[in-house]
């Protein structure tokens, strides 16, 4: 191995030890980023040792437990040879850069009257709805929860306020207030079953109920890459969380401290998914083909 391909394999395990411990970005920017790093890789390495290729598709369908679309993209990577790794790579990041636009104008469509918009920690896809409600004049005002412990809703709201949305930042136990002045809420998934239950990040559970309890519609934005038989084990997706601990000085032996990340939701709380083919409802099927 020559020093360009062993520079070419540390950029690429340094970029996937970063995706394996982020905890502010969600599920669809983490694929993208990862494929970009393969892709890079695939360019820089022009003759990789194609031994060493099964298990670095094994690495990237196993990069993150709580996110479905990692499997999934796997299935639709030819690695029969370098090249066609390499094409296929391209065509998956391709799909993935077109599904949020895609998703955001089946979202201009269904949400045509102006509406408080509720929402959960950081999702490239629900910011590209946000903006597609924005510009067809049709978004009053976003609710952002703050996303606790990682605070990624703030990240999220300092996204949309570049756009120039209204942004009401809350704390994440202030949602039964705020439920009461949002038309709908809208979040993001990392893994949605074929019966409708979804992994997504804490908070999102209590917000389906206080929603189904308001009778405001909730809706899942993903897409069907994120689709999946059945949902990771969310106490096992929940062990690599990082060990952020509470700002606390008490220290006690009964006492212990919990920073949970994921949780699952019922699919009973979903008005819909909203996907690149449009409004969808249980039951789901899992992507076969990456055409539209």
């Amino acid at each position: 191995m020559d020093e360009k391909e062993k520079h070419a394999w540390s950029e690429l395990n340094q970029i996937w030890n970063q995706i394996r411990t982020d905890r502010t970005r969600g599920a669809a920017e983490l694929l993208r980023t990862s494929l970009q790093a393969l892709r890079k890789f695939l360019e820089d390495v022009e003759n990789p040792d194609y031994s060493e290729i099964e298990p670095l598709m094994s690495d990237l369908a196993h990069l993150r437990k709580d996110m479905a679309g990692f499997k999934n993209c796997v299935r639709f990577l030819n690695a029969e040879n370098p090249m066609a790794l390499l094409n296929s790579v391209a065509q998956l990041e391709e799909y993935l850069a077109q599904s949020p636009g895609m998703i955001a104008r089946h979202a201009a469509k269904i949400f045509q009257e102006p509406v408080s918009v509720m929402t959960n920690s950081r999702s490239s896809v629900v910011e590209q709805v946000m903006l597609a409600l924005h510009r067809s004049g049709s978004l009053k005002q976003v609710i952002q929860m703050e996303s606790r412990p990682a605070y990624e809703g703030r990240k999220n709201a300092e996204r949309l306020l570049e756009y120039g949305i209204h942004v009401t930042v809350i704390p994440d136990a202030a949602i039964g207030y705020w439920i009461q002045n949002a038309d709908v809420v809208i979040v993001g998934a990392d893994a949605i079953s074929v019966e409708g239950d979804f992994l997504g990040k804490i908070g999102c559970y209590p917000l389906g109920l206080l929603a189904r309890d308001k009778g405001v519609g909730y809706y899942v934005t993903a897409e069907r890459l994120k689709f999946i038989h059945v949902l990771p084990d969310e106490d096992e997706a929940n062990l690599d969380s990082p060990a952020e601990q509470l700002r606390w000085e008490v220290v006690s032996s009964h006492l212990a401290l919990s920073n949970i990340i994921f949780e699952s939701t019922p699919g009973g709380l979903v008005t819909g998914y909203l996907t690149e083919f449009g409004l969808q409802k249980p039951p789901l099927s899992v992507l076969e083909t990456l055409s539209f």
